[in-house]
């Protein structure tokens, strides 16, 4: 999978937000105005997937539905035979929400972040309101966690009202290489854990699973909670790889939190896994540090059992950062920091 970077616009202003610097970068490189893949680059990203065998057209931004031809985009895509998924805060037009809950739920799907560290205003709640009514079983709802302290049930609330999927994407926020959001700390990942499984297991009364996104640490459960959680998620595994996502210039980047360094083109590849070959060399001897000093000594991270968490706090931890773009960055540069 790619993640298609059509906008650099949202309408919120997240605390923790990955993408913060793409869309400074972005918007610096076209002083300071908006940014959008032009319909010229979409076609070529689309391209790019049929190579690769790719099937999924994974539309993000920013706010990928502020995009003027988003509409245009999604028919572009069905009318390719790719399934379409929509990365959204669900603040779009009623014009865009009618539009994509007229589509099949078997051709597109919508993961609705629902923030609270934005401190939406009235008018964007109620948009986002009406998106989710209309989109209903096209839709799952997701958090992304800054805190071992946070609320879920207004999650509930949502899928019930709305009736939408009976799945809840389950994230902690990670750190941006080389710059400043706000992320969950490693010492709090236990407590985290523990706050999670009581999540889960409240779900379940409901019949609604969660799932989870990348760079989770498996000592944050302890194995009774591992147990537990394979009985009230769509499936418990710790992964840590390259994402691969491609910006409105068609550059690319392994994963948001990495999206300061390593910078590549998408010109210069014919197929994703020739990217994911790549971002796999050129990342390697950073996975041994993992993101807690205990991980060089853990022997599920030396299996292979567990990734030591995201790459961004082993990158972080070190006093000389990889370069902004990776043909400056030298295989043999990472294989000198092996311990």
């Amino acid at each position: 999978m790619a993640n298609i970077l059509i906008t650099n616009r949202c309408t919120r202003k997240c605390s923790f937000c990955f993408a913060r610097t793409r869309m400074r970068i972005s918007r610096d490189q076209q002083q300071n105005s908006t940014t959008h893949m032009t319909r010229d680059n979409v076609r070529k990203v689309m391209d790019f997937l049929a190579r690769s065998g790719d099937r999924n057209l994974r539309l993000l931004g920013g706010e990928p539905t502020q995009h003027p031809e988003l509409i245009d985009i999604v028919k572009e895509g069905l009318s390719r035979d790719f399934h379409i998924h929509l990365f959204t805060n669900c603040m779009m037009s009623r014009k865009v929400a009618d539009f994509l809950g007229e589509q099949s739920p078997d051709r597109l799907s919508v993961l609705a972040n629902i923030s609270p560290q934005a401190n939406d205003t009235q008018k964007q709640k109620e948009k986002a309101c009406y998106a989710l009514e209309r989109l209903g079983q096209r839709a799952q709802v997701g958090i992304t966690l800054t805190s071992p302290e946070f609320e879920f049930d207004f999650l509930l609330n949502y899928i019930n009202r709305y009736k939408l999927r009976k799945r809840i994407r389950i994230g902690i926020a990670q750190p941006i290489v080389g710059a400043a959001n706000d992320y969950l700390k490693p010492s709090e990942y236990r407590k985290t854990g523990r706050a999670i499984v009581r999540m889960a297991q409240h779900c379940i009364k409901q019949d609604i699973l969660i799932g989870f996104d990348c760079g989770l640490t498996l000592c944050m459960f302890s194995e009774d909670e591992i147990g537990i959680l394979a009985k009230c998620s769509e499936g418990f595994k710790i992964v840590c790889q390259p994402i691969i996502d491609i910006g409105p210039n068609l550059d690319i980047w392994h994963c948001f939190p990495l999206s300061e360094v390593l910078n590549s083109h998408l010109d210069k590849f014919e197929t994703r896994n020739d990217i994911v070959r790549f971002y796999q060399i050129k990342t390697f001897s950073y996975r041994t540090f993992g993101c807690m000093p205990e991980c060089l000594g853990c022997d599920y991270l030396r299996r292979g059992q567990c990734t030591g968490g995201c790459l961004a706090h082993s990158m972080n931890s070190l006093k000389r950062l990889p370069s902004r773009y990776a043909e400056d960055a030298p295989v043999r540069a990472a294989g000198a920091l092996r311990p």
